[in-house]
């Protein structure tokens, strides 16, 4: 199989979000094409084992067709990105999960697409993205308290650099399966990180802003109001992923604890 500048690009982006649903490929490297197209294509890479095509089942309607890298694809990750194949992080076991894993990782996909469709033909880029992994893992000492520690686990961690300077972000993609609670010792632990600066000496940067992408409008509501309990305000940011589909993660669209009015990213 010829390999096209498109096919490289698709295998890389399922390799950068580990997976990725086909509407989400279609979104990004299908523009103005057909879905027919997008299939076939699709259907092409897996059959040469570049990619490997998950089911995800649905309570409504067709089931959802999934794609994660598969060996081939590991090689061109390897060659294009001219690192040694060992160091691909890519195990087709792996590609077997849990279906609330595979869901969330699939919410944190989402976002990824929405913020690379809306930064393209903008003066505003992408300084840097990082999945979250154990990396950024951070156990934060909690002196005083009943826990000795809150620990701090973002889904991802980005910068997008503007006119105005440099935007760091650490995100979070909310699921509704964490208790209100559990949420609320997140928001205590991502502000002590920030005072203590821990946050400074480790990254480089002065400042970050949480953003937590919720299921629906009542959930976002609870964790707003859950944030505002604790202390949360302006460096913690909301949405839901209805509104950064139907408008853009870098509109208006994001709400935070004492703030009348919906904000952008980038304000």
């Amino acid at each position: 199989m010829q390999l096209t500048a498109r096919d490289v690009a698709i295998i890389l982006a399922v390799y950068e979000n580990r997976f990725l649903k086909r509407d989400q490929i279609q979104r990004l490297h299908f523009a103005g094409a057909s879905v027919f197209a997008c299939n076939r294509r699709l259907k092409k890479l897996d059959e040469h084992n570049f990619l490997d095509k998950l089911i995800k089942p649905v309570a409504v309607g067709s089931h959802q067709i999934v794609y994660a890298l598969d060996r081939c694809g590991a090689d061109i990750v390897a060659a294009t990105l001219e690192i040694d194949r060992h160091k691909v992080r890519w195990n087709r076991a792996n590609n077997r999960v849990e279906f609330l894993f595979l869901e969330h990782t699939l919410g944190v996909s989402e976002f990824r697409v929405c913020l690379d469709l809306a930064l393209a033909g903008r003066r505003e880029e992408l300084l840097f993205y990082q999945r979250g992994d154990k990396s950024h893992l951070r156990r934060i000492s909690m002196t005083g308290a009943k826990k000795k520690y809150f620990v701090v686990a973002p889904d991802a961690f980005f910068g997008i650099q503007s006119g105005r300077g440099k935007h760091i972000f650490f995100l979070e993609v909310d699921m509704g399966t964490e208790t209100l609670s559990r949420f609320a010792e997140k928001i205590v632990a991502y502000k002590r990180y920030w005072k203590s600066g821990q946050y400074k000496e480790e990254y480089g940067y002065n400042h970050f802003r949480v953003l937590t992408v919720a299921e629906s409008e009542r959930r976002l509501a609870n964790l707003i109001q859950a944030t505002g309990k604790v202390g949360g305000r302006q460096m913690f940011l909301f949405t839901t992923f209805s509104a950064i589909q139907n408008d853009s993660p870098l509109g208006s669209v994001w709400l935070s604890p004492f703030i009348d009015s919906p904000t952008s990213l980038l304000e």
